[in-house]
């Protein structure tokens, strides 16, 4: 399948997703990614769930990360829709978050993390094949910021769907994740 159908299947299949079926999943989310053997991670970028999208909510994962390193460094994207580039933005606890014009939570702050400088970075997606390929929104700000990261940085995706086989129309800049997070499995690439 291409990437514009999987897209279009992911989000029914999201869409069609109970509330006490999601709380569920999202726990077991979490109980995988703690039996991940992680390094000491100074410096994360997450994103900032959208409950209206259902997607994984990434808060349980960065409390957990944070009560495991409380000194660590938490930063959210905010994109620049000028030049489609996005950037890590450090969200202290009393940071402000306000919508962008796609209705995406992003920080307010001005505390800018090379992506460089990132341990880990945790990735959205509606979709992932069985080499680490995903399917997000469909406008290439996280493969651009990807691109931009140390060789060293851990690329984790969540997702509720285990991973289809194969996306069809895949690119050279479409860079594979390292781990994905499911609520059965922790899929390696």
């Amino acid at each position: 399948m291409t990437k514009k159908e999987i897209r279009k299947q992911f989000m029914q299949k999201r869409d069609a997703i109970e509330a006490s079926w999601q709380l569920k999943a999202d726990d077991l989310i979490l109980i995988r990614f703690q039996t991940v053997e992680l390094p000491f991670l100074e410096r994360i970028m997450s994103f900032y769930s959208i409950s209206e999208k259902k997607e994984v909510n990434s808060f349980i994962l960065t409390d957990y990360l944070h009560f495991r390193n409380p000194a660590l460094q938490i930063a959210y994207p905010r994109m620049n829709v000028a030049d489609t580039s996005m950037e890590a933005v450090l969200a202290p606890a009393d940071e402000a978050f306000m919508d962008n014009e796609f209705g995406i939570t992003e920080p307010t702050g001005n505390t800018i993390l090379p992506p460089e400088s990132l341990d880990l970075v945790i990735v959205p997606l509606l979709a992932i094949d069985k080499q680490g390929h995903r399917v997000g929104y469909g406008k290439g700000y996280y493969d651009r910021f990807l691109a931009r990261c140390s060789p060293d940085c851990l690329k984790v995706g969540v997702s509720y769907f285990e991973p289809i086989d194969a996306i069809d129309d895949t690119h050279p800049y479409d860079l594979p994740l390292d781990l994905c997070i499911t609520p059965q499995e922790v899929y390696v690439f």
